[in-house]
């Protein structure tokens, strides 16, 4: 019978072997639940299948639930976990786990996951916006919200703020709803859609010496005091990566400055950019992560503590 070798979130540098019923397959890289302890479960993530384990067989207890078809991780991600692991001599149940969502880390299905978005009810739409001079950004979230509705991890790139939503919601003027979005491949239309400037000839050196090394491994740094064009230099290599088809990963020094990066990406790229930051829940980090995994984000754009193996 085949035996899987389960690494789980515990602080030990082993995995652990159980039984698969007959009917029963699973791949390397895709979630279980298993029975650990004394009548409890746990998610694990299988590392390997063989036919043989270090315990008789009549020992190990059997896997209760395959969660997945195909592996949570790409096969880049996957080498590079295992290597970490083992480099830094660190539990591999403990590594796999970090690098997962929390909510797959519960069980959740793999799959993207409903976008939450405001919208103004019928009352927000029919009440005086001078009603609400008194509180500006109230004023500001609600005419936004006339004009369509507006998805809530874009709160953080407009002028007004997720408490004037709130306070807004408490008045019955606009409330939240959620749909599964629906993506289609954005290398089929990709193109540059803003405004491209001529690079001076230190920028163009910079980006022509990235660009003949974009098939390697390399790291570059970037000199150069603030205002003097670094940030196209970023866009220009951006714009090599994403004509490839390829995706590209975006870390800023602090959240505070995602709302001018993300706006610059998306009205230069017609790509799609998602965001990860400690200012979305538990669904909207599954969705983003979800879509830089599946290969449907062009860019994604994250907070340097956050893992850094989605893409």
């Amino acid at each position: 019978m085949p035996v899987a070798h389960v690494a789980l979130p515990v602080p030990l540098p082993r995995t652990f072997d159980y039984l698969l019923p007959e009917g029963m397959t699973v791949k390397a890289g895709c979630r279980v639940r298993v029975p650990f302890g004394k009548q409890q479960e746990r998610i694990g993530v299988v590392v390997s299948v063989s036919d043989v384990s270090e315990l008789p067989l009549n020992e190990l207890k059997a896997v209760v639930e395959v969660l997945d078809v195909e592996p949570v991780f790409t096969h880049s991600v996957w080498r590079l976990l295992l290597w970490a692991a083992d480099y830094y001599h660190h539990p591999i149940g403990d590594v796999l786990f970090h690098a997962l969502p929390i909510l797959l880390r519960q069980g959740r299905p793999a799959a993207n996951a409903p976008m939450w978005y405001w919208f103004a009810t019928e009352q927000g739409q029919a009440v005086d916006l001078n009603s609400l001079k008194r509180s500006p950004k109230q004023q500001q979230a609600l005419a936004a919200l006339r004009q369509g509705k507006i998805w809530r991890d874009q709160v953080a790139e407009l002028e007004f703020n997720d408490a004037a939503l709130q306070a807004l919601r408490k008045k019955g003027l606009c409330d939240l709803a959620s749909e599964t979005p629906e993506f289609s491949d954005w290398r089929t239309n990709y193109a540059v859609s803003g405004e491209r400037l001529r690079l001076n000839t230190e920028q163009a050196t910079a980006v022509g010496a990235i660009h003949s090394a974009a098939d390697t491994f390399s790291a570059w740094l970037l000199a150069g005091v603030t205002g003097s064009g670094k940030t196209e230099v970023y866009l220009s290599v951006l714009e090599n990566v994403l004509a490839q088809g390829k995706q590209a990963l975006v870390m800023v020094p602090e959240i505070g400055l995602t709302p001018q990066t993300i706006a610059r990406f998306r009205e230069r790229f017609n790509a799609p950019v998602e965001v990860l930051h400690s200012g979305l829940n538990d669904s909207e980090r599954l969705s983003a992560w979800l879509k830089a995994k599946n290969g449907e984000a062009g860019d994604c754009d994250r907070h340097p503590l956050r893992a850094v193996y989605a893409v």
